[in-house]
């Protein structure tokens, strides 16, 4: 029960790692905010939590939109008054080189993966220092620190957001401790196109040989929203099965190596 007491908001938690972490912090004794655009999604995990014999509700958010945020800060503590977790988590996903992302596309990509992140924080962290302090929590990505072909916008957000992680560690510390993760190949919704050779191929991308999953993220955020991790702030943890650790040989020299 390393959560016991606690409140813990998780934004993009309909689905994904989002899911996934709310039903771990509930589990580990959390009361949970469901933050999310998607209401379908989302009362599947609040209902899943109940499940459990967990506490949860449902808060619908538009993380690109301030006056969301507003909502979605004062409805929570409006419900536990206090706030004690954030872990921002919601993204938005467009494929493109800077030549092929629209305007409207790349606003709509910095809002939600980087933009609100700093909305949150703006609202959350004042209530949070006037109860004590807190844990905050932010899902980056494997391409905070890393190269990859047509993921213009997607990347700059994300290397926003590792930017943002330092900053807010210095301005909150100590009373609020934040840190980002960097998932790797995680099988979320955003793989729904991808076929089984595709996910295949993904995996022998990395050393341990498979694609990540929610649960495996969310223990990290579990770890970092926890006392478990209470000497750390303005870090990152990578989860992504070794991917950022090695140099992708092509098939035919690691079959040459393998055998």
């Amino acid at each position: 029960m390393l959560l016991e007491n606690k409140v813990a908001l998780i934004t993009g938690s309909a689905s994904g790692i989002g899911r996934a972490t709310a039903e771990l912090f509930s589990r580990q004794g959390a009361r949970v905010v469901v933050a999310d655009i998607n209401e379908t999604g989302a009362a599947e995990t609040v209902e899943n939590i109940r499940k459990a014999s967990g506490e949860a509700f449902f808060v619908k958010t538009d993380v690109g939109e301030m006056a969301s945020v507003e909502a979605m800060i004062k409805v929570a503590l409006d419900r536990y008054n206090r706030l004690d977790i954030v872990h921002s988590n919601a993204a938005a996903y467009v494929l493109g080189n800077a030549t092929e992302t629209s305007e409207e596309d790349w606003d709509r990509t910095l809002d939600v993966c980087l933009k609100a992140t700093w909305m949150i924080a703006r609202v959350a962290l004042p209530h949070m220092l006037a109860n004590g302090g807190g844990t905050f929590v932010i899902t980056g990505s494997v391409h905070s620190i890393r190269g990859y072909p047509l993921h213009a916008a997607y990347q700059a957000s994300k290397g926003g957001l590792l930017a943002l992680t330092r900053s807010l560690a210095a301005d909150y510390a100590p009373s609020i401790r934040v840190n980002a993760i960097l998932p790797g190949a995680v099988e979320t919704g955003l793989w729904s196109g991808f076929s089984e050779s595709d996910r295949v191929k993904v995996a022998k991308m990395c050393p341990l040989r498979r694609n990540g999953q929610p649960e495996d993220v969310a223990q990290a955020a579990l770890f970092l929203a926890s006392d478990m991790s209470d000497y750390m702030t303005g870090t990152y943890l990578v989860v992504d099965g070794g991917l950022t650790s090695t140099i992708d040989m092509p098939e035919w020299l690691w079959s040459r190596m393998s055998s």
